[in-house]
């Protein structure tokens, strides 16, 4: 089977993305596993010459850590990542990777330093390429479209992906990191406002209609109640209550309990349990329930899936199981379908199978052999049977065809 230049060419860009992603994260990565640890401390912000917008001139601004080597020597690193509000302060302690012959190429080692933006979206780039290409195989009469390696047959027959399971598998690719993502920055927001939160008295001063428009044109809105409450340095703030009337029970003149960070003040939050946990539990739910189903999907259809597409088991049973004959019912290449009856090899004297007379089935999503030769109805294969469990494992040998059987039918 010969491979067409669409294929060679798709397999170029997915090659050199993973090499420009691999390049990017090359340093940081390297520093990260075996450059020595040092605790730096922020002196300073180093600023860039670029501004935020064209009509914002505010001035980027990174941390300037210093940080003494193993052998005593001060070095000073700015950060790679420039923002209008850094994470960090004046002051504040951030460990560093550095290597000892380079050590003014130090890491900090904040997520946010991590080229982790470009790198990941070349790679998310080409996953997305790769898994349009697997579904392109999979829906496709064009037998050119397999890559110049053979791998994405390899994996479309090892996880027994059809055009049925072929989608959710796609969509759960994206949904799962989505929902753990979305599990995870909410549980640390609020595990954080918790446990490091300053708490305050505030004042609902009023309700205020927000309206929202969704994408089919249509408008709603909610009545939420708007709550004031000054920080400790006196700055005074506004907050909204997530609740919307009825569900909120707050009027105008109530006292709450406000909790905010001393950095984000005006990101507070009332001190409800309502106001911290419904995101978290509703994104880890979603979690939860994603990956049962991919694990549900990857373990359907097993019985005969597996055992005909698991190379493992293709040496296990030509080497221990029982020989018998498989017999083309109808066969259908260009929808991946095949129809098939296996029985014993009545040549062959074996007392292995005493309960077995024959297993009749159907492949809706199976890869031809490149034998060359088109495989029809009444043609024979070996086929190999697991003597304890012929109706579960088993292996169809199509590189040994046997001869044609004219009178083959469906019993």
């Amino acid at each position: 089977m010969t491979t067409s230049w669409v294929s060679w060419f798709l397999s170029a860009i997915v090659l050199i993305l993973l090499f420009l992603s691999g390049y990017i994260m090359k340093n940081s990565f390297r520093l990260l596993v075996t450059g020595k640890r040092a605790q730096g401390i922020v002196v300073g912000m180093d600023s860039s010459s670029r501004s935020a917008t064209d009509t914002t001139k505010a001035l980027l601004l990174t941390p300037l850590v210093e940080f003494v080597t193993s052998e005593g020597e001060h070095i000073r690193v700015s950060g790679r990542s420039y923002s209008l509000k850094p994470s960090s302060e004046t002051g504040d302690e951030i460990k560093v990777a550095y290597d000892k012959s380079n050590p003014k190429n130090a890491q900090l080692l904040l997520w946010g330093e991590f080229p982790l933006g470009p790198a990941g979206f070349l790679l998310g780039f080409a996953v997305v390429l790769i898994l349009m290409w697997m579904g392109g195989i999979l829906i496709s009469n064009d037998p050119t479209l397999d890559d110049p390696f053979h791998l994405l047959p390899t994996v479309i027959a090892h996880f027994h992906l059809n055009p049925v399971r072929f989608p959710v598998l796609f969509i759960l690719f994206f949904a799962i990191p989505t929902c753990v993502g979305g599990t995870y920055w909410t549980y640390k927001t609020t595990a954080e406002l918790l446990s490091k939160g300053i708490k305050g008295v505030g004042h609902v001063t009023g309700i205020e209609r927000v309206y929202a428009k969704s994408n089919d044109g249509t408008t709603g809105s909610g009545m939420f109640p708007m709550i004031d409450f000054e920080d400790a340095s006196g700055t005074s703030h506004t907050i909204r209550r997530s609740l919307a009337k009825p569900l909120s029970r707050l009027k105008v003149g109530d006292k709450v309990e406000v909790i905010y960070l001393a950095k984000k003040p005006d990101q507070g939050r009332v001190n409800t349990w309502d106001e911290f946990w419904p995101a978290p539990i509703f994104f880890g739910f979603c979690s939860i329930a994603f990956l049962v189903l991919l694990f549900l999907v990857l373990n359907g259809y097993k019985s005969i899936v597996s055992a005909t597409h698991d190379p493992g088991i293709h040496k296990e049973l030509k080497t221990s199981g029982v020989s018998a004959i498989a017999t083309v019912i109808k066969a259908n290449p260009k929808v991946r379908y095949l129809h098939y009856r296996i029985e014993k090899d009545t040549l062959i004297t074996t007392t292995k199978l005493a309960d077995f007379v024959s297993l009749e089935g159907e492949f809706t999503f199976w890869l031809p052999p490149r034998t060359g030769s088109e495989i029809k109805k009444g043609d024979q294969f070996r086929a190999y049977l697991d003597s304890l469990k012929p109706f579960e494992k088993f292996y169809i040998d199509f590189s040994q065809r046997l001869g044609p059987d004219r009178n083959a039918k469906s019993k």
